[in-house]
């Protein structure tokens, strides 16, 4: 027997526990949270992103392992891309966009 990752406490560590303290340092310590799509763009980002990371210790299924060995990528990592492509376009837009209460204040 080989020894194995243990890709779910990966998993645990990126999708839940670093992406709790990411979401709620920006939420408390930033203006994040006046900035609309802007958590929530930065949520689906690092979701792809830590699950990307992940799936490089993950065994591939059986029936993808010849896909994972011709690609390069597993297919959760090709999966993950369209995500992260997601993530990245809205929190470009998030960033672009005045805060809320900016009309206001000018």
């Amino acid at each position: 027997p080989y020894a194995r990752h243990p890709s779910q406490l990966y998993q645990a560590g990126l999708e839940g526990l670093l992406l709790i303290v990411v979401m709620t340092w920006l939420f408390w310590r930033t203006q994040a949270r006046w900035r609309p799509g802007l958590l929530a763009a930065t949520f689906a980002t690092g979701m792809g992103l830590a699950r990307f990371v992940a799936e490089f210790f993950r065994e591939p299924d059986v029936q993808l392992s010849e896909f994972a060995a011709r690609t390069g990528l597993s297919m959760g990592q090709w999966l993950t891309i369209p995500l992260i492509a997601v993530g990245l376009a809205f929190l470009i837009r998030a960033l672009i966009r005045p805060p809320l209460g900016a009309a206001k204040q000018a």
